[in-house]
């Protein structure tokens, strides 16, 4: 004897999504007007900028990068006068570093385990007296910065515990340019650049700074390079100033074995450069400057719809991303998967079903996923849950007890053009609640404010429990599931 169960979900909350728009850097409102050098987005929701001048140093962030005019406020630096930071990096939306200097080029770093609601000082090592540049953190432990003004020797800095303690490390022989940039794609590979008005620079290493080599640059790249990403431990882009008429760009597909010459069709200095993989990228520069790539190799303009000089630039997986320049200047991308011009959508399966369950006289518990794929793409930051109702499992006139389905398990994985995965905060297992009529429903999954924005795919567990004295049959149910904002 078997029992045979299904679900049948006939009823749920569907708001379609506008139409995708066209590809767009747009203005958005910035609390300052300070220079702002350097951007960090660890999703398409939080983000960090930083910069200042010669009077104060400045930091500012959003929670709501995915709308359309996301609201950027600023936080407290723990060294504000005289001040100013040149680069930013977050390993997730609490943990960040920022570097720079004081008037005068001693070195600062400052760092937040709480999204920036207290940024901390943290000490360079000793003997370190000179501006740091550039920081790359590939973890929450392990950072490098480096720096050095014109005319002085490189300086590598480096933590292993997420700045209580920071170490010198030692560039390669021969190598005496400045260093005005690093990413680090692992924690053991990292790429830094930086150089002089005739010479170019380019050290890796592949033993987290234990040691670092020089790397050969092809002929034109005689001029200081001022940015590098790295996509995989692989390929590597780096940009810098004009060179023979063009904005110069080298890339690397090997690890640095050969690097060759790439050109944006641009006369202006390029400041830095991000890219969503390995052939996806964004540059910036001067004069308003933006230019991309879709192969990593051709390069062609975007239209900015500045003048000013673009110092900063981050792209993310999902195709959003965020420019920041002179004058506090902030530019939002607003394209496919950019996750903020849209609504919840949400089209459940029709159906679903238990396997077959043999009686045994005993009770039984039985399985099934159960496959959603919520949508937010509303930019809002406000978060979503879902929720489910049930009537009672019946068949021929036999019913399962109305406590007998349960949401057990769930995970999320990120969908197409995903923005940021939802921090799910229930607890399991939770009980479907069934009655003749369906009884109010309960939250299954949720999503965190400021989290799940963009296509989501949601697999629950969901389980049935068979009673030992259950009769033959098939029992179905009419399941509710329902979208709504709100964790």
């Amino acid at each position: 004897m078997k029992i045979l169960v299904a679900a049948a979900i006939g009823a749920y909350a569907l708001v379609a999504p506008s139409a995708a728009w066209a590809a767009a850097w747009s203005s958005e409102t910035s609390p300052t007007t300070s220079r702002l050098d350097a951007v960090s987005c660890p999703d398409a929701g939080d983000c960090w900028a930083v910069g200042g001048g010669s009077s104060a140093g400045k930091i500012i962030h959003t929670s709501t990068g995915a709308a359309t005019d996301p609201t950027w406020s600023s936080q407290r630096p723990p060294n504000n006068s005289n001040a100013r930071y040149n680069d930013v990096d977050c390993s997730n939306d609490t943990d960040c570093w920022a570097v720079g200097n004081v008037a005068g080029g001693a070195p600062l770093i400052a760092a937040t385990t709480d999204g920036g609601s207290t940024w901390r000082a943290q000490t360079p090592p000793s003997g370190v007296n000179v501006a740091l540049q550039g920081i790359s953190c590939a973890s929450t432990s392990v950072c490098i910065a480096v720096g050095a003004v014109h005319g002085t020797s490189p300086t590598i800095v480096a933590t292993s515990n997420g700045g209580s303690t920071w170490t010198s490390q030692t560039p390669p022989s021969g190598v005496t340019t400045p260093l005005n940039d690093v990413d680090c794609p692992s924690t053991t590979v990292c790429y830094a650049v930086g150089g002089t008005s005739s010479v170019a620079t380019v050290i890796a290493t592949t033993s987290g700074g234990s040691s670092w080599t020089a790397e050969t640059l092809p002929t034109p790249d005689n001029v200081a390079l001022n940015a590098i990403t790295c996509p995989s431990t692989t390929v590597c882009f780096g940009v810098g100033n004009a060179i023979t008429g063009t904005g110069e760009i080298v890339g690397t597909t090997n690890g640095g074995a050969d690097w060759s010459y790439q050109s944006d069709g641009t006369s202006q200095t390029l400041y830095d450069v991000s890219c969503s993989d390995t052939t996806d990228c964004v540059t910036v520069g001067a004069s308003g400057t933006i230019a991309g790539s879709s192969n990593g190799t051709g390069w062609s303009g975007r239209t900015s719809g500045t003048t000013n000089t673009l110092h900063g630039v981050e792209v993310s997986p999902q195709n959003a991303g965020k420019v920041v320049g002179a004058s506090g200047t902030i530019l939002g991308y607003g394209g496919p998967g950019s996750c903020g011009s849209g609504g919840l959508a949400f089209t459940p399966p029709a159906t679903f079903s238990w396997p077959s369950t043999t009686l045994t006289g005993r009770d039984q518990t039985v399985t099934t996923p159960l496959e959603l794929t919520p949508s937010d793409q509303t930019g809002s930051g406000a978060g979503w849950n879902l929720t489910a109702t049930s009537t009672t499992f019946s068949s021929s006139g036999q019913t399962l007890p109305t406590d007998a389905a349960s949401i057990t398990a769930a995970t999320a994985t990120a969908g197409a053009n995903n923005c940021s995965l939802p921090a799910n905060q229930i607890t399991y297992p939770v009980t479907v609640p069934a009655g003749a009529t369906a009884p109010a429903p309960v939250k299954v999954f949720d999503a965190r404010a400021g989290t799940g924005a963009g296509p989501v795919n949601v697999s629950l567990t969901a389980a049935l429990n068979v009673p030992g004295n259950a009769r033959t049959g098939t029992y179905t149910s009419t399941w509710t599931l329902t979208l709504s904002s709100g964790p």
